[in-house]
């Protein structure tokens, strides 16, 4: 049986990172065939460690074949489910962070890792090789946290202030539960509609509105994991999560992840991302 747990950051990290959390993969199928595990589009970037060094499968979608991982990577920003596997027993840790965070800490516009996995070390050099050595072997959770924070705190400690647009666009989009237009949005932040677009698309590879359809989703998702009882009543997630109607709520959910959102209760398994530690 697979584990999986969200640990929430410190709070002047809480701005850059959405939580923390570590995966144990769970036993082969009878056949020997390792279970795919969905990495659901939640408008965020991963940094992924593989702590016990036994790489997972990932399958890109670009070559349509199952790749290895590296020890350490990024995760960017997803349009789509992504798809993986992990040998029984693997440990992962993973800092989720919110996308505009990346730039600012990382060098890195979110634009470069759309829809792909990119190794760590061979954008970052060998800071995230020292991350990487710090975590290796390690099975203790709040150690793994704490190395985490450390590093970032590191990096956020050099930060110099500067307004981003973009970033303004994001949090106000997570703040109104992804309601806000296009237009009030660039109201908001006193650019044009066109100017946000512009710079939106340029670094992060996606328009706003996408990045609004996500984050909207997002909330439906977490909506449908709170439900407490067997039968979850999609009429009131629709609702909840700010969808027009079932129906649009429906077409997302099948456009993310590529099933019908009853799979939520067939297959909860496979869905293993909770979302019960994020701070927006």
């Amino acid at each position: 049986m697979m584990s999986y747990r969200e640990y929430v950051p410190s709070q002047p990290l809480r701005q850059y990172v959405d939580c923390y959390w570590h995966y144990v993969s769970g036993q082969a199928a009878p056949a020997g065939q390792l279970p795919i595990q969905r990495c659901l589009p939640l408008g965020s970037i991963e940094i992924i460690l593989q702590v016990d060094g036994m790489m997972a499968d990932i399958f890109d979608n670009t070559r349509q074949q199952w790749e290895k991982s590296f020890r350490i990577y990024f995760a960017g920003m997803y349009t789509d489910t992504a798809f993986w596997r992990a040998q029984p027993g693997t440990l992962l840790f993973g800092i989720r962070l919110k996308p505009e965070s990346l730039l600012p800490l990382f060098g890195i516009p979110p634009a470069l890792l759309l829809n792909s996995v990119v190794d760590a070390e061979a954008v970052l050099g060998i800071s995230a090789g020292h991350l990487y050595d710090e975590m290796a072997g390690v099975f203790d959770m709040p150690r793994l946290v704490s190395v985490a924070e450390r590093h970032l705190q590191q990096r956020l400690g050099k930060l110099a202030p500067n307004r981003n647009y973009v970033a303004e666009a994001c949090r106000l989009i997570r703040d109104s539960g992804a309601h806000l237009t296009v237009e009030q949005l660039s109201d908001a932040i006193y650019i044009s509609k066109r100017q946000l677009e512009r710079h939106f698309k340029l670094e992060f590879g996606a328009s706003p509105k996408t990045y609004q359809r996500i984050i909207r989703f997002r909330n439906a998702y977490r909506y449908a994991r709170s439900w407490h009882s067997d039968k979850i009543h999609w009429a009131d997630v629709s609702y909840e999560s700010g969808y027009a109607d079932q129906a649009h709520f429906i077409r997302d959910f099948k456009a993310f992840t590529g099933h019908a959102p009853s799979a939520l209760l067939s297959d909860r398994q496979s869905f293993f991302q909770t979302l019960e530690s994020v701070v927006d």
